[in-house]
């Protein structure tokens, strides 16, 4: 008797509480779809069910995902690139990370191509995303070639020390204001064999003022090549006079008096080639202490070339008399 009783009440009490969630779950159905709220209805492994509604941000994300793709794609093949098989290549470094990234893009090209079509969330101008899109597909494109130019057996990315050949040239930096000129010279210096560098005034040199920046345009050269630092142009000359006597001291500058730097005959012995600031050139007051004046020909309307330029011009010449690349 009280047993069944009992079990009859358990039996009713399930089916009341069965009605009131399916009473529930139609009741929040019903509020979704009139808010025009995307649902979906999931049971657990107990029979229990749930109603998920899908937010507005995570379709917002999928879209913008969608249009990202799409403006990055079209970008992509303006530069020839195949966006189709690059996105595959994407998707299958996420998939698949053990299998590492696709060899015909390399890893750099195709994580840009991921951290894109991520991007911000939120609301985005679709002018400023056009135009990130072009960025983005060019340093893709970017990536790519210098992937396969690392790739490349034939092509040498690799600096040869032992091979450093040293000629009797040195190069003097006179008020040089920019430490990126400075660093190019540096690796002119290199490059040409000069046996020394001298820095003096403000000029950026390393271990000192303006050194960090130097060192990302000369890319170690300022490791490789002697070099020092004097607080004067004339202190500098001072040294070449008593300690290389046998170079020839030129002045590389657009001036009346100055030789074509082609006609010049430079001496086996020894050169050394003044440079001054950018803007005011070799200091006037020690112009008469030279040995010579030399200047490049301009067949343009301005007057002179950068000195980063002009260098390697003046001293390739004067490896060229000394037979130097025969």
């Amino acid at each position: 008797g009280h047993a069944s009783r009992d079990r009859m009440a358990l039996f009713v009490l399930s089916w009341i509480l069965m009605i009131s969630r399916c009473r529930g779950l139609l009741a929040s159905r019903h509020i979704f779809q009139k808010r025009n709220v995307p649902s979906v209805y999931n049971v657990d492994r107990f029979g229990n069910g749930r109603l998920f509604c899908i937010s507005d941000e995570s379709i917002n994300q999928k879209a913008q995902k969608e249009t990202r793709k799409s403006l990055l794609g079209g970008q992509l093949k303006v530069l020839g690139i195949d966006a189709e098989l690059m996105h595959n290549s994407a998707m299958q470094s996420i998939q698949n990370p053990t299998q590492g990234y696709d060899v015909r893009f390399g890893k750099s090209a195709i994580k840009t191509y991921r951290s894109f079509l991520v991007g911000a969330t939120g609301e985005e101008n679709d002018v400023k995303l056009q135009a990130a899109a072009s960025r983005c597909a060019r340093q893709v494109d970017f990536l790519i070639k210098r992937h396969k130019s690392r790739e490349a057996k034939w092509i040498r990315h690799t600096d040869t020390l032992e091979d450093r050949t040293i000629y009797p040239i040195i190069l003097v930096l006179d008020n040089v204001r920019s430490a990126f000129n400075v660093g190019s010279l540096f690796r002119t210096a290199d490059a040409t064999g000069c046996n020394l560098v001298i820095t003096t005034g403000i000029t950026p040199h390393p271990g000192g003022s303006g050194a960090d920046k130097l060192s990302r345009s000369a890319l170690g050269a300022e490791r490789l090549i002697p070099h020092k630092h004097f607080n004067t142009i004339q202190d500098a000359l001072a040294y070449l006079r008593s300690d290389r006597e046998e170079y020839l001291v030129i002045g590389m500058e657009t001036t009346e008096k100055s030789k074509k730097y082609c006609s010049l005959v430079y001496p086996k012995q020894g050169c050394a080639f003044i440079l001054g600031n950018e803007v005011s050139g070799v200091d006037t007051e020690i112009m008469p202490l030279l040995d010579d004046l030399i200047e490049i020909p301009m067949f343009g309307a301005k007057n002179s070339l950068n000195i980063a330029a002009c260098a390697p011009v003046v001293l390739y010449e004067v490896l060229r008399q000394w037979e130097a690349m025969d």
